[in-house]
């Protein structure tokens, strides 16, 4: 996932500015930047297509992560169930 470089805390506000500025997201058009109002999905995917792409990744994998913890716990519970009535 391609995350913008954070932007150096010592650095004065004009030149935090313009740091920020040259190190966006890929993908993102040059009309979008930190002041840009996206309020829907719908918004990020046409005003910033790769960060969308990148955002959904980034929700199922989370998804995906949940799944494997709740089977691992399942097959606990079951291997324990097993085990007491056996």
């Amino acid at each position: 996932m391609s995350v913008p470089n954070p932007v150096n805390p010592t650095q004065g506000p004009q030149e935090s500015q313009q740091a920020q500025s040259q190190t966006g997201p890929t993908g993102v058009s040059q009309q979008t930047n930190a002041s840009t109002m996206i309020s829907t999905m719908k918004d990020l995917k046409e005003k910033a297509p790769e960060l969308y792409k990148e955002t959904m990744k980034s929700v199922a994998w989370t998804i995906v992560r949940q799944v494997r913890k709740s089977a691992r716990r399942l097959k606990e519970i079951q291997r324990k169930a097993r085990q007491g009535n056996g």
